[in-house]
Protein backbone atom coordinates (compact mmCIF):
# COMPACT_ATOMS: atom_id res chain seq x y z
CA UNK A 1 0.00 0.00 0.00
CA UNK A 2 1.00 3.58 -0.71
CA UNK A 3 0.79 6.89 1.12
CA UNK A 4 -1.94 8.73 0.21
CA UNK A 5 0.11 12.38 -0.02
CA UNK A 6 -3.50 14.00 -0.32
CA UNK A 7 -5.19 13.24 2.64
CA UNK A 8 -5.41 16.18 4.98
CA UNK A 9 -6.35 14.45 8.60
CA UNK A 10 -7.37 17.98 9.90
CA UNK A 11 -9.38 18.68 7.18
CA UNK A 12 -11.04 15.43 7.33
CA UNK A 13 -11.41 15.65 11.28
CA UNK A 14 -13.08 19.84 10.36
CA UNK A 15 -15.32 18.10 8.13
CA UNK A 16 -16.44 15.08 10.05
CA UNK A 17 -17.11 17.57 13.18
CA UNK A 18 -18.96 20.40 10.85
CA UNK A 19 -21.53 17.91 8.80
CA UNK A 20 -22.36 15.56 11.20
CA UNK A 21 -25.50 15.86 12.62
CA UNK A 22 -25.76 13.48 15.43
CA UNK A 23 -23.12 11.19 17.59
CA UNK A 24 -23.01 8.88 20.72
CA UNK A 25 -22.32 11.06 23.66
CA UNK A 26 -20.50 9.08 26.55
CA UNK A 27 -20.71 10.25 29.76
CA UNK A 28 -19.90 8.83 33.54
CA UNK A 29 -22.38 7.53 35.89
CA UNK A 30 -22.01 9.47 38.96
CA UNK A 31 -20.83 6.70 42.21
CA UNK A 32 -20.01 3.32 40.02
CA UNK A 33 -18.08 5.39 37.23
CA UNK A 34 -19.51 3.41 34.40
CA UNK A 35 -19.74 4.79 31.42
CA UNK A 36 -23.11 5.29 29.60
CA UNK A 37 -23.96 6.03 25.74
CA UNK A 38 -26.65 7.96 24.34
CA UNK A 39 -27.67 9.56 21.20
CA UNK A 40 -27.52 12.76 20.49
CA UNK A 41 -28.36 15.45 17.63
CA UNK A 42 -25.05 18.16 17.32
CA UNK A 43 -24.10 21.45 15.66
CA UNK A 44 -20.96 23.41 15.97
CA UNK A 45 -20.07 26.93 17.56
CA UNK A 46 -17.97 29.62 15.62
CA UNK A 47 -14.51 27.70 16.34
CA UNK A 48 -16.09 24.25 15.94
CA UNK A 49 -16.87 23.35 19.35
CA UNK A 50 -19.94 20.79 19.35
CA UNK A 51 -23.10 22.17 21.26
CA UNK A 52 -25.70 20.03 22.30
CA UNK A 53 -29.19 20.58 23.51
CA UNK A 54 -30.50 18.22 26.43
CA UNK A 55 -32.34 17.87 29.02
CA UNK A 56 -32.36 17.24 32.60
CA UNK A 57 -34.57 14.34 32.83
CA UNK A 58 -31.62 12.76 30.88
CA UNK A 59 -29.30 10.38 32.11
CA UNK A 60 -26.39 11.45 30.06
CA UNK A 61 -27.39 14.72 31.36
CA UNK A 62 -27.56 14.29 35.18
CA UNK A 63 -24.00 12.28 34.16
CA UNK A 64 -22.75 15.73 33.16
CA UNK A 65 -23.75 17.82 36.05
CA UNK A 66 -22.18 15.24 38.29
CA UNK A 67 -18.66 14.78 35.73
CA UNK A 68 -18.36 16.81 32.61
CA UNK A 69 -15.59 14.25 31.36
CA UNK A 70 -17.41 13.26 27.95
CA UNK A 71 -16.98 11.69 24.58
CA UNK A 72 -18.26 12.37 21.63
CA UNK A 73 -17.94 10.15 18.59
CA UNK A 74 -19.35 11.60 15.23
CA UNK A 75 -19.40 9.28 11.89
CA UNK A 76 -19.70 10.00 8.00
CA UNK A 77 -22.93 8.05 7.79
CA UNK A 78 -22.43 6.23 4.77
CA UNK A 79 -23.98 3.60 2.79
CA UNK A 80 -22.28 0.39 3.52
CA UNK A 81 -20.17 -1.24 6.13
CA UNK A 82 -20.44 1.40 8.79
CA UNK A 83 -16.64 0.59 9.67
CA UNK A 84 -15.16 1.70 6.37
CA UNK A 85 -16.65 4.88 6.72
CA UNK A 86 -14.71 7.68 8.72
CA UNK A 87 -15.38 8.85 12.60
CA UNK A 88 -14.32 11.27 14.79
CA UNK A 89 -13.88 10.49 18.82
CA UNK A 90 -14.04 13.87 20.81
CA UNK A 91 -12.97 13.64 24.24
CA UNK A 92 -13.49 16.95 27.06
CA UNK A 93 -15.79 18.39 29.24
CA UNK A 94 -19.45 19.53 28.64
CA UNK A 95 -20.99 21.89 30.12
CA UNK A 96 -24.22 24.07 29.93
CA UNK A 97 -24.00 27.67 28.52
CA UNK A 98 -25.99 30.25 28.16
CA UNK A 99 -24.58 31.48 24.61
CA UNK A 100 -27.12 33.49 22.36
CA UNK A 101 -25.01 32.17 19.35
CA UNK A 102 -24.83 28.67 20.46
CA UNK A 103 -28.43 29.30 20.79
CA UNK A 104 -29.22 30.32 17.20
CA UNK A 105 -25.95 28.34 15.56
CA UNK A 106 -27.86 24.94 16.87
CA UNK A 107 -31.56 25.96 15.81
CA UNK A 108 -30.37 26.71 12.02
CA UNK A 109 -29.02 23.22 12.21
CA UNK A 110 -31.68 21.49 14.16
CA UNK A 111 -34.64 24.15 13.35
CA UNK A 112 -37.25 21.13 14.86
CA UNK A 113 -35.78 21.71 18.16
CA UNK A 114 -36.75 25.33 18.42
CA UNK A 115 -40.61 23.41 19.75
CA UNK A 116 -38.88 22.24 23.25
CA UNK A 117 -35.70 24.68 23.23
CA UNK A 118 -37.41 26.66 25.88
CA UNK A 119 -38.86 24.38 27.70
CA UNK A 120 -37.42 24.94 31.46
CA UNK A 121 -35.49 21.23 31.81
CA UNK A 122 -33.95 21.82 28.32
CA UNK A 123 -30.84 24.05 28.06
CA UNK A 124 -27.33 24.11 25.47
CA UNK A 125 -24.22 23.01 26.35
CA UNK A 126 -21.15 23.21 24.68
CA UNK A 127 -17.88 20.83 24.74
CA UNK A 128 -14.31 21.96 25.43
CA UNK A 129 -12.39 19.32 23.32
CA UNK A 130 -8.61 18.41 25.20
CA UNK A 131 -8.13 15.10 22.61
CA UNK A 132 -8.89 13.83 19.41
CA UNK A 133 -9.16 10.46 17.22
CA UNK A 134 -9.95 10.30 13.79
CA UNK A 135 -10.69 7.04 11.65
CA UNK A 136 -10.78 7.76 8.69
CA UNK A 137 -10.33 4.24 7.11
CA UNK A 138 -7.33 1.97 6.89
CA UNK A 139 -4.34 3.47 7.34
CA UNK A 140 -5.38 6.46 8.53
CA UNK A 141 -5.71 6.88 11.85
CA UNK A 142 -4.41 9.89 13.54
CA UNK A 143 -4.16 11.62 17.12
CA UNK A 144 -4.95 15.76 17.03
CA UNK A 145 -4.68 18.43 18.99
CA UNK A 146 -7.80 20.28 19.45
CA UNK A 147 -5.79 23.62 17.49
CA UNK A 148 -5.55 21.48 14.75
CA UNK A 149 -9.40 21.33 14.46
CA UNK A 150 -10.62 24.06 16.04
CA UNK A 151 -10.48 27.75 14.66
CA UNK A 152 -9.50 30.62 17.13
Amino acid sequence: MTPDSAFDPKQAAKALLREGLSGALATLMPGSGDPYCSLVNVATADDGSPLLLISTLAIHTRNLLADPRASLMIDERKEGDPLEGARIMLMGTVTRTDDLAARQRYLSRHPEAEQFANFKDFSFYRMEITRIHLVAGFGRIVDLKPQDVLTY
